[in-house]
């Protein structure tokens, strides 16, 4: 555990089915970073030199969440294989999310939006506007949450991603400098809770 984190709780749900969530994960929390893990079941096949174990940092400061996603390869329940490709092992998944924090819990729910982050000069990939566009269209998600989203989302894609008008060829701040002594610690968070499916 790195010196100035605290431990906290993790939940981790969707907009789409308010009554379910996934945890409690063990996470710590360092400044306006939230880091959770949990385990993908035995169907996902990870990275050489990784394990199944899967560590996702929140910016609380814009409601971000991100992880490098730990597995190369995954047999769905109908039998089939979804690959990575092997130049996305050091890309970053980044999810829109609403943070909401009850003492050392914090319920983080996915709010469609992502984006696909290469550390390797490529161009980042948006992802789900659409989805979102449906959410709202159907009521799942409230104008409320969707206005504060989008400015959260642009908050981020400035202060981490591009910070001048015009871009240099890297990231402003991504990886941000702030998860690094959670990254880097190799010590799990706590007993791993494994997910289902």
């Amino acid at each position: 555990m790195t010196a100035a984190a605290a431990r906290v709780e993790v939940m981790r749900g969707t907009h789409r089915d308010l009554g379910v969530l996934f945890g409690p994960l063990p996470g710590l929390r360092a400044g306006d970073v939230v880091a959770y893990e949990f385990e993908l079941p035995e169907r996902f096949e990870p990275w050489p030199s990784r394990t199944r174990l899967e560590r996702t940092f929140v910016l609380l400061d814009v409601g971000v969440s991100f992880a490098n996603p730990c597995w190369q390869r995954a047999t769905e329940p109908d039998g089939s294989v979804v690959e990575m490709d092997p130049r996305g092992r050091d890309s970053w998944y980044v999810d829109l999310v609403t943070v909401v924090q009850h003492l050392d819990r914090y319920t983080f729910r996915d709010l469609y939006v992502d984006l696909i982050v290469p550390t390797d000069g490529r161009h980042y990939r948006m992802l789900d506007l659409d989805e979102f566009a449906d959410a709202m269209a159907d009521g799942s998600v409230t104008l409320e949450d969707a206005v504060d989203g989008l400015r959260r989302w642009q908050r981020f894609l400035d202060r981490y991603l591009h910070v001048d008008r015009w871009p240099p060829a890297g990231w402003s701040d991504f990886p941000p400098a702030s998860i690094r002594g959670l990254l880097e610690s190799a010590d799990p968070f706590g007993e791993p809770v494994r997910l289902d499916g």
